[in-house]
């Protein structure tokens, strides 16, 4: 189970960050993003595996495939934006963090534009 290590990295890694937080803050952020890489590292098995299903109902169903990979980058930037937010939150600088946030919205918006062209051409050939 994928989750028990997911839990396990991030538990021993708060726990190295809370200890170099008291002792040597300089390199507590180095320890929250080694710790949150190796995460997602653990978790891009069990993502390519989601992916590929996900395009295979896209090919069953024969929505345009641009569809689908427009809506991966979209979870994609939702994903790296809360993640890098997140980072800012925890060094303290929750102001950036929170532009950082709306940038991520703003360019979620520009980017669904197209998904939801397409999504009206598909709608639009069903009638």
């Amino acid at each position: 189970m994928q989750i028990v290590k997911v839990i396990g990295v991030g538990l021993i890694g708060a726990l190295v960050a809370g200890l170099l937080r008291q002792e040597k803050s300089e390199l507590y952020i180095f320890a929250v993003i080694a710790s949150g890489a190796l995460i997602l590292i653990i978790l891009l098995s069990s993502l390519t595996e989601v992916i590929k299903q996900f395009g295979l109902l896209v090919g069953e169903s024969g929505v345009d495939e641009s569809l689908f990979a427009g809506v991966l980058k979209i979870i994609g930037v939702g994903y790296i934006t809360e993640y890098a937010a997140s980072l800012c939150t925890d060094y303290g600088v929750s102001s950036i963090a929170s532009k950082l946030q709306l940038a991520g919205k703003i360019t979620i918006f520009f980017m669904t534009l197209p998904v939801l062209t397409n999504l009206v051409r598909v709608i639009s050939s069903m009638l």
